[in-house]
């Protein structure tokens, strides 16, 4: 079920009812009853699937020792892998469940948390049951933390006029992005990427970029509605997106882009792979090489390799996901070897990160490095991303024939035109609401009615109906 279907609308009304008109003590298990039902909908087959998850995580980690912890993890790490890379092992159509890949990494942080002594196990296993089905960050996030959402699930709420009206700011914000904005640029992203031979330089490099505007406007735009709906509910989900298009280096656009991810990997790979003892012994092997660079520096190289390989493997076991992580492995790396020499010659040079110019540079330069990786994210098959690459550096040309042919997925003549004019009108817009955000966030806080009813007015007369699916629906 949807969370912009008719079916989540007419379901999500029933909830709020409910939810709205029983004991603020009860209200909890509304939420893990109508959870339940949600997820339901996906099929019985997935429901057994994340109902043991949710059993075994919580049975086990009653009593959190290492061979209880070591259990839940090759339990719910074995039911992950089975399902996303059952094609591996010579079994086809294999149903996923919905959300394995989030609600997974939910169950593995709550279980090493609760090992690490970090929070107290839950004596409630219908309390953990909410945690993990609660439906609106069940199927793409955010991967929420114990210590940071039971809390909120657990108190009552009483019902808001403000709560309501936050949430559907948000939820017609989300909505605007994936309908509108997702919603048209996907048939010529579809259109370029499904044979990229057929196609000329400016015709891919445009393909590139409205991919990029059409991934942020899929996923952010997910969070949104389930941000919103969340607050309608008095209960407040982390953010995951902070306009990560606005970042001025690698590293900023990762700690902007998929924020909860990024920050379960910090804690639970990350850091315990630069404390670990093997990852000291190859820093001091590292430092034999390279004298001078710092310990901090060199500590860092391997599990940032470890980190970004497995961010790869999380999306998918093909070769374009993994081609993808040692990219950003690489782009990470060097930025952050090469950190305090970029700050000696800033000084030496007179560099001012503060001028505007310098601003718009660093910028443009940080999004064309995710673009280029980008291709691989979105390529069927690693050679189709080479096919890519390759024509957009040797076959690009900027004339009349090159101008026409990139505008020949939208279709011919006339129509063609129009649609480059609204797609590049709607663009324009979504920049400068997230530009007037970053810079100004009082101000659209201030009008944020306003820009929801023209959002709306949008949506309703430029809205691609039926795009139900989200692209992160598939990971």
């Amino acid at each position: 079920m949807s969370l912009i279907s008719l079916a989540f609308l007419l379901f999500f009304i029933i909830l709020c009812i409910v939810y709205y008109l029983v004991e603020g003590k009860h209200q909890w298990k509304v939420l893990l009853i109508g959870s339940i039902v949600f997820y339901a909908f996906a099929g019985l087959f997935c429901l057994v699937f994340i109902s043991i998850s949710v059993v075994i995580t919580w049975f086990f980690m009653r009593k959190p020792d290492k061979p209880h912890l070591l259990i839940t993890l090759a339990i719910n790490l074995g039911i992950l892998i089975a399902f996303r890379y059952s094609i591996y092992f010579g079994i086809h159509d294999l149903i996923i469940p919905l959300g394995i890949s989030f609600y997974t990494f939910m169950t593995l942080g709550y279980a090493l948390d609760c090992y690490d002594g970090k929070i107290k196990p839950c004596t409630n296993p219908f309390h953990y049951a909410l945690y993990i089905f609660y439906f609106p960050q069940i199927t793409q996030g955010p991967i929420g933390t114990w210590q940071n959402m039971m809390p909120a699930l657990l108190t009552p709420h009483a019902f808001d006029p403000e709560n309501i009206k936050e949430g559907g700011y948000r939820i017609i914000k989300g909505c605007f992005k994936k309908l509108v904005i997702a919603g048209r640029l996907s048939f010529y992203v579809d259109t370029v990427f499904s044979s990229p031979g057929g196609f000329g330089g400016l015709t891919l490099i445009t393909a590139v970029f409205f991919y990029a505007i059409e991934l942020y406007a899929d996923f952010s735009g997910y969070m949104d509605i389930a941000c919103g709906i969340s607050r309608m509910l008095g209960i407040k989900l982390a953010e995951n997106f902070n306009r990560p298009y606005f970042s001025r280096n690698i590293p900023e656009y990762w700690r902007r882009w998929h924020i909860t991810l990024n920050e379960w990997f910090t804690a639970h790979l990350f850091m315990p792979a630069v404390t670990s003892k093997w990852n000291k012994k190859a820093a001091k092997a590292f430092g034999k090489l390279f004298p001078k660079a710092k310990k901090g520096t060199l500590r860092t190289i391997l599990p940032l390799i470890l980190v970004w390989i497995t961010t790869g493997i999380w999306h998918g076991a093909e070769a374009v996901y993994i081609g993808w992580g040692v990219y950003f492995a690489v782009i990470m790396l060097l930025s952050f070897c090469t950190a305090s020499y970029m700050k000696t010659l800033k000084v030496r040079i007179h560099w001012n990160d503060e001028n505007v110019w310098i601003r718009i540079f660093q910028t443009l330069r940080t999004f064309i490095i995710v673009c280029i990786g980008e291709v691989m994210f979105r390529a069927e098959t690693l050679p189709d991303a080479f096919t890519i690459y390759h024509t957009i550096f040797t076959n690009t040309r900027i004339n009349g024939s090159a101008i026409a042919a990139a505008l020949t997925p939208f279709g011919n003549g006339n129509q063609a035109a129009a649609s480059i004019i609204i797609v590049g009108l709607l663009i324009l817009g979504l920049f400068m609401t997230e530009l007037q955000q970053e810079l100004h966030p009082d101000r659209v806080l201030k009008h944020r009615y306003f820009i929801a009813g023209a959002l709306l007015t949008v949506t309703i007369l430029f809205g691609m109906a039926g795009q139900s699916n989200f692209m992160y629906q598939s990971f």
